[in-house]
């Protein structure tokens, strides 16, 4: 008897070990691939989604004090109890958060904030209108863009042209006609023609060399104190944050005065502008503060 183990051509052949272990981990690592970019998309919906609605933007919200440049307790305490002691009362903030929009809640009269951020204007416009439907958040509030010229590095070579220049001392017209280059004279007129009872400067970021410095604010800040101090005869309050920082420390000191210090706690520094404080023709009392 005769036994063949050719089984001709009708026999089915295995596939080489090797090859299929191949075809296994192309298929695993696909999968895993595929798991990966569904797990992406959906962590980037949430977190877009957090954003939208987080709670941390709510007209009545006071943030936690932990972001980058974020005012610690004790600087909020002082800022808000500053606020709430002039309440009601004109209050402008230059910068926006979930910290500084919370002021708003404490002052019945007029609050405007402005901000070079679109994101952050956005999201303050959002929380404001969630606000007002939920508990009767402020309806005197608004929040006007503005776009900052100067970066932070250009902080020292302007410093040295506003003390040479006439149009940068203390104003004594509408500061929207003013000629000092760091005025914010594209600013609307409902904010440089009016009388500012509190003027807080916590922006733009001016975090580094590249980003825009606060130069222009502290100095708007200032010359709108003046001239509200002079128009009706009661001091304006003006808080300016991150006086750790040397540009913010330079500008107070020029354009708000040690002498007008009256406190400070942690980063933010409490300036008070009387009527008839200082000369006619400059900000402070004493000479340009010598920056070596």
């Amino acid at each position: 008897m005769h036994l063949s183990g050719g089984g001709g051509g009708g026999g089915s052949r295995m596939m080489p070990p090797k090859q299929l272990l191949t075809i296994i981990l192309l298929v695993f690592c696909t999968l895993s691939f595929i798991k990966l970019l569904l797990v992406t998309s959906s962590s980037s919906s949430s977190a877009r989604s957090a954003f939208r609605s987080s709670p941390a933007w709510d007209a009545g919200g006071g943030g936690n004090g932990t972001g980058r440049g974020a005012l610690a307790a004790k600087e909020l305490s002082l800022l808000r109890s500053l606020v709430a002691a002039r309440a009601p009362c004109r209050l402008l903030v230059f910068g926006l958060s979930p910290q500084l929009l919370a002021l708003a809640k404490l002052n019945p009269g007029a609050t405007a904030f402005v901000t070079d951020s679109a994101e952050d204007a956005d999201a303050a416009r959002r929380a404001l209108l969630s606000g007002r439907g939920r508990r009767g958040g402020p309806d005197s509030v608004a929040v006007h863009r503005v776009r900052y010229r100067d970066a932070a590095a250009e902080a020292w070579p302007l410093l040295r042209r506003a003390r040479g220049s006439p149009a940068c001392r203390r104003p004594t017209g509408a500061v929207r006609k003013s000629g000092c280059p760091l005025a914010l004279t594209s600013l609307p007129r409902e904010v440089l023609d009016a009388r500012w009872d509190v003027l807080v400067v916590d922006g733009p970021s001016g975090a580094a060399l590249d980003e825009p410095g606060r130069m222009g604010a502290i100095y708007t800040a200032a010359a709108l104190a003046r001239a509200a101090a002079g128009g009706a005869g009661e001091p304006v309050d003006v808080a300016v944050h991150d006086v750790d920082r040397t540009i913010e420390r330079w500008y107070a000191w020029e354009y708000l005065c040690d002498d007008n210090l009256v406190a400070a706690k942690g980063r933010l520094w409490h300036f008070r502008v009387a009527a008839g404080a200082g000369p006619t023709d400059a900000f402070c009392n004493t000479g340009p503060v010598e920056i070596l």
